[in-house]
């Protein structure tokens, strides 16, 4: 009986630690992760936002070679990052406009980046990033994904940071997440 009121009362005083993570620790992937709402998350010293649910997300970038520390309340957790293998895509015989885009094209890309860069920006209390994210179209061919790279008469561009879809003029478009509409 003694034995056993020690060990209730050192589960009763002892602080228990909870966190689960969504997605695999390679490179280029979303992670989603869930904690107690209390807690504060760093992903690699910078801290990033806990939902008043527990949630927490953050990416891994394309090309990392470390692998992650997270820090939550004080307890590290370090997570390996496995090396992903890209596609590549090597077109030859283009025409030069179709390798290297007029200057106009260059501006349209720039003023494009920006904008992604303010919407990453946001620190928002917003928790859609937990829900699962689903194809917009129907019938649709994947024309393009994250990762994957092209090169051009043997000039490497950028690699691609988004999923392309192809599909029918007119073809209604679902939304990705559950407050955004998009109509073309």
């Amino acid at each position: 009986m003694r034995f056993f009121l020690i060990i209730f009362f050192s589960l009763i005083t002892t602080s228990s630690f909870a966190v689960s993570f969504e997605g695999k620790f390679i490179q280029g992937s979303f992670i989603l992760g869930k904690t107690e709402p209390n807690y504060e998350v760093f992903i690699d010293k910078k801290k990033v936002k806990v939902s008043s649910e527990g949630y927490f997300a953050f990416g891994l970038s394309r090309d990392r070679k470390n692998d992650v520390v997270i820090k939550i309340n004080e307890k590290k957790i370090v997570k390996k990052v496995f090396k992903r293998e890209y596609k590549i895509q090597r077109i030859d015989g283009l025409e030069e406009k179709k390798v290297n885009p007029p200057e106009e094209v260059y501006e349209k890309i720039k003023r494009e980046n920006k904008w992604i860069g303010e919407a990453r920006a946001i620190n928002s209390d917003l928790v859609f990033f937990k829900n699962k994210f689903s194809i917009p179209v129907e019938n649709a061919i994947i024309t393009g994904v994250y990762g994957s790279q092209r090169i051009l008469n043997g000039e490497p561009k950028w690699p691609h940071y988004g999923l392309d879809f192809e599909a029918e003029e007119g073809t209604k478009i679902k939304n990705l997440i559950y407050f955004i509409q998009v109509e073309l």
